[in-house]
């Protein structure tokens, strides 16, 4: 089992023990949909309020928005306490693009 799940907020995501919409509140997280180009499937956004903004593009199917979601709070939860922010173009081969991938995965395999 990946180390991310002993996470709290993963560990609550999984456990079920609170509704999702209060965990997200608690963590500061405030997920919304958007119709994004279909390059796009998703992006965080930390603002300077330490709320992060999770967009999730609305054209996709619920599996790969279930991806995107963990792919983009392995950003949160690692990536984003390191630095500010990301931007670029391409980045989807960069090892932390690659590594939330496999984070994702591997926590959807465990869940299954």
């Amino acid at each position: 089992m990946p180390e991310i799940v002993h996470n709290p907020l993963i560990k609550a995501l999984i456990d079920g023990n609170i509704c999702f919409s209060e965990l997200m509140t608690a963590y500061g997280i405030v997920i919304k949909y958007a119709d994004l180009s279909s390059n796009l499937y998703g992006f965080v956004y930390a603002d300077p309020s330490d709320t992060y903004l999770l967009v999730i593009n609305n054209n996709l199917n619920f599996e790969t928005q279930q991806k995107v979601f963990l792919h983009e709070i392995n950003h949160i939860i690692f990536d984003m306490p390191k630095k500010s922010y990301f931007i670029g173009l391409d980045m989807q081969h960069s090892d932390f693009e690659l590594n939330a991938d496999k984070l994702a995965e591997e926590i959807i395999k465990d869940c299954i």
